[in-house]
């Protein structure tokens, strides 16, 4: 069985070891939500799934093709967002995600196979940790293979759908795992892909976009321009002179 080649999609909630133990159980009645409806939309009754407490690795049939990762994207998406209210009190919900295609099955203690390993060494990476360390406006950062990532460019209709902009590609280098390997990383808002790498090409922007990262304490993190801004831009607080 691990010979077959198979997607496999691996998820960990971030900061559930600094919760509670009412939060933890509370966090994974959250996080079991969002997986169950997940796959219910991506892969009915295609999917077999290992949970383990924050996290979850789920391998899908091999009748089920690469095409339905950006809709797993645009799921766990929109699930975070109803999980993490804009009024919503408390530490809010985010999650890594890593994804890689190739041989996978079930062994007598769990799954095995390439695709398995590579997809948990990307998931606990830190170009995946980064993501979302670096971004405290984000709740999602995914980290795709290199080949995976290289198969959806090479879809037409993955292609069209994959928020290719949203992606830059990495190196993933774990020595005291002997593993390295490249990969393309999302963390859920647009970020500029450098030209010359290979993979994806960004899509061109249709209009004049801008990503501004605010803190806590209103600091301006990061600004990311895509296109030429015109008009100008004034960063201040009310009520302070221009």
């Amino acid at each position: 069985m691990t010979r077959t080649g198979r997607l496999c999609v691996a998820v960990d909630l971030e900061g559930y070891s600094r919760r509670s133990h009412a939060g933890q159980e509370h966090a994974q009645d959250v996080l079991r939500t969002l997986l169950d409806l997940l796959w219910q939309r991506v892969a009915p009754g295609a999917v077999e799934r290992q949970p383990n407490g924050d996290g979850e690795v789920a391998l899908l049939d091999e009748t089920v093709g690469i095409g339905v990762v950006p809709e797993l994207l645009r799921v766990l998406r929109t699930g975070l967002r109803r999980a993490n209210p804009d009024d919503r009190v408390g530490e809010r919900y985010r999650l890594r995600v890593a994804a890689d295609h190739g041989p996978a099955g079930r062994a007598r203690n769990g799954f095995a196979g390439d695709a398995v390993v590579r997809t948990c060494r990307l998931l606990d990476s830190a170009p995946a940790r980064d993501a979302l360390d670096t971004r405290p406006g984000s709740d999602l950062s995914v980290v795709l293979s290199g080949s995976l990532f290289d198969a959806l460019a090479a879809d037409p209709g993955a292609r069209a759908a994959l928020p290719a902009a949203e992606f830059v590609p990495v190196r993933v280098v774990d020595p005291a795992k002997s593993f390295a390997a490249p990969a393309w990383v999302h963390a859920g808002a647009p970020l500029p892909a450098p030209r010359g790498a290979g993979g994806l090409r960004p899509a061109p922007a249709t209009g004049d976009v801008m990503r501004v990262e605010v803190a806590d304490g209103g600091q301006v993190g990061a600004i990311v321009q895509v296109r030429v801004l015109r008009g100008g831009l004034v960063l201040g607080r009310p009520g302070e002179p221009r």
